[in-house]
């Protein structure tokens, strides 16, 4: 009886030692988005602006308006900080998705998949047969 007990215990330690890692990984993810946002953040700053500046007067030498040269570095710079908002966001909503992996839960998109999946399966065996 107490080897059966501990095997129990074992299996009860496997489960919580699981949804540690997930819970580390989630804490982990975090911490990339904070370290991830900080330092591009400086990072593309700093280098659009000089890059935005050598651009401006590489216009202003090939005979461009300066009006119509200062539009333009303004759109690449409001694209480029669309494309790392969208990323931002994008890793925002899979640490969101996160919790509910920790209970078990499976987010839609791992269902909608898994369907797709069963689809896909459902229509080659059918086509096999045929």
């Amino acid at each position: 009886m107490a080897i059966l007990d501990k095997l129990v215990g074992l299996a009860g330690m496997e489960s919580m030692v699981a949804s540690t890692a997930i819970l580390k990984q989630f804490l982990s993810g975090i911490v990339v988005v904070i370290a991830l946002t900080a330092v591009s953040s400086t990072l593309a700053g700093i280098l659009m602006m000089a890059g935005l500046y050598a651009f401006y007067l590489g216009l202003i030498r090939h005979g461009l308006d300066p009006t119509v040269a200062a539009l333009l570095a303004v759109g690449i710079a409001v694209i480029v900080m669309a494309g790392l908002g969208i990323w931002a966001m994008i890793r925002w909503r899979e640490l969101k998705d996160m919790p509910g992996r920790l209970y078990g839960e499976v987010s839609l998109l791992g269902r909608v998949d898994r369907m797709a999946d069963a689809f896909i399966d459902g229509l080659l065996e059918r086509v096999s047969r045929n």
